[in-house]
């Protein structure tokens, strides 16, 4: 029996029942739920995609209400992957959502990505794109990725059929770790809307096995001057070589939760670096010495002795993986980043500031 929650859709011919059944019981993960992720969302569940999953780790403040209108002055605060699934269910009750309150890192990407047919990228920084770019690849899962700069946008799919991949069209590069996000820059509303339900629109042509599916080929939108264009790129498949070697070369653990710190503690010496900026210093801090990451790398004169080990910190744990980044670089390899930065119990930091 056809359900009229769908039946607009079902009236496009290259929708019809069929396709909607293929929808319906497709399995898709957008990992983000900000400014990109909120209106492929809400998208995705209007179109009824049957599984469909939510991963982010972080709250909802106000400065996010303008352009993430998934959520509501009453939900500033709470955990937006499940406020994120709270609403959603309300808008399409006759599909199955569910949250991921997680930060994906190397160590949880593989097992998170595995269950679904689709990712989409909304993220904001590149060191976690690359990220899920590498998991896609190795998992052979095709990726929508967008982003955003003030009133321009792009978005494209990857790892498509063989297609190119996020490395192909954005080589990695060390300015890349500098960009500024939008609660820096700023974010018009309307290109957020705009690039997520583009998002949302690759997702449901690669359902349905759609022939406009934008990969190899990235489109660009200015939402000021209702502009776009659209580049071609190609496929290196060193690219996916280096994306496997991600996972298949053990790395030296680089990250440190606040009780395996409490546990190290025990017999050595440890040092605090919190590598933000002033402002967030002031607002809340678990102590220690404090180097803003830029000045830190640019004019590091600090000597590290072997007896002792450095634990740096950040609000959410990425600039202090570059920081320990950067001293390993250098041949220093008795530091470590606070794991998922300070989004732990206040009772933990308070033992680590303790310490």
């Amino acid at each position: 029996m056809k359900n009229p929650y769908y039946q607009s859709h079902q009236k496009l011919p290259f929708i019809a029942h069929a396709g909607q059944q293929k929808i319906n019981t497709a399995k898709v993960l957008v990992v983000g739920a900000g400014g990109l992720g909120c209106p492929c969302l809400q998208a995705l569940a209007g179109a009824g995609v049957g599984n469909l999953a939510v991963a982010d780790f972080d709250t909802i403040s106000l400065s996010n209400l303008h352009r993430q209108q998934l959520y509501s002055f009453n939900d500033i605060g709470n955990q937006k992957a499940i406020t994120a699934v709270n609403h959603l269910r309300k808008l399409n009750p006759f599909i199955e959502i569910q949250w991921h309150q997680i930060l994906v890192d190397e160590q949880n990407i593989l097992e998170l990505l595995k269950p679904y047919d689709i990712i989409v990228d909304a993220t904001d920084n590149f060191e976690t794109r690359y990220l899920i770019n590498d998991a896609c690849v190795v998992l052979n899962k095709p990726l929508v990725y967008g982003a955003i700069h003030k009133t321009e946008g792009h978005f494209t799919v990857f790892n498509y059929n063989g297609s190119a991949t996020l490395r192909c069209l954005f080589p990695e590069t060390e300015s890349q770790n500098t960009l500024q996000s939008c609660a820096d820059i700023g974010a018009y509303n309307i290109t957020t809307s705009l690039i997520g339900n583009f998002m949302a629109g690759e997702v449901l042509k690669i359902i349905l096995e759609n022939h406009e599916v934008a990969s190899n080929k990235l489109v660009c939108i200015n939402a000021l001057s209702a502009t776009s264009n659209t580049f071609l790129y190609t496929l290196n498949l060193s690219n996916r070589v280096k994306s496997s070697k991600k996972f298949t070369l053990k790395s030296a653990q680089s990250e440190l939760t606040p009780l395996e710190i409490i546990a190290r503690a025990k017999n050595q010496k440890i040092r605090l670096f919190d590598v933000r900026t002033l402002v967030e210093r002031e607002v809340f801090n678990i102590g220690g010495a404090h180097f803003i990451l830029d000045d830190f790398i640019k004019n590091n004169t600090l000597t590290f002795s072997s007896s002792s080990f450095y634990i740096f910190y950040c609000q959410k744990g990425l600039r202090s993986k570059k920081a320990v980044s950067f001293c390993k670089k250098i041949g220093i390899y008795n530091c470590f980043s606070l794991k998922n930065g300070l989004n732990w119990d206040k009772n933990l930091l308070d033992k680590l500031r303790m310490l």
